[in-house]
């Protein structure tokens, strides 16, 4: 008796294995339904360009500073700057992966204190975008400083 069950036991064992072994196979095929995506939109913003002074001429080792806006324009809680230093008055700014408003204040300032700081608000309009990624845009924000008085 004790040698029967047993082998009635390996052969459930058996199919049951087969069984799950083919169910395993047919989950991976491919039948072109939607993948799960986990998050939430995002999209990468850029940001560049100039800071020259009245004759035109490039401001080099002025400071850009970067702040995240709320949709009123005023800067959000969790305020993380972002400071960039300009290499022959150019300047670029990267932001991957972005969740924000798409909003900034983009601050210019000249850490020798020869020029006024000037500042101005970007709002980014993400294009190209599929499924959570909702594209990308850049924007050019040049600057024209003007000495202190």
């Amino acid at each position: 008796m004790k040698k029967e069950k047993k082998h009635w036991l390996h052969l459930y064992n058996r199919i049951l294995s087969g069984g799950l072994v083919l169910l395993g196979f047919s989950a991976c095929d491919s039948m072109g339904e939607a993948p799960c995506e986990y998050g939430q939109p995002h999209c990468d913003f850029g940001l560049k360009g100039k800071v020259l002074d009245e004759q035109q001429q490039p401001i080099d080792g002025a400071r850009i500073i970067v702040k995240d806006l709320d949709y009123d324009g005023k800067p959000v809680g969790y305020d993380r700057p972002d400071t960039l230093y300009t290499k022959n008055g150019e300047y670029d700014f990267q932001d991957k992966g972005v969740t924000n408003y798409g909003k900034y204040r983009v601050v210019c300032e000249d850490p020798s204190g020869v020029y006024k700081a000037d500042s101005t608000d970007v709002k980014m309009t993400p294009t190209g975008g599929k499924g959570w990624y909702e594209g990308s845009d850049t924007k050019e924000v040049n600057f024209n400083l003007k000495k202190k008085e």
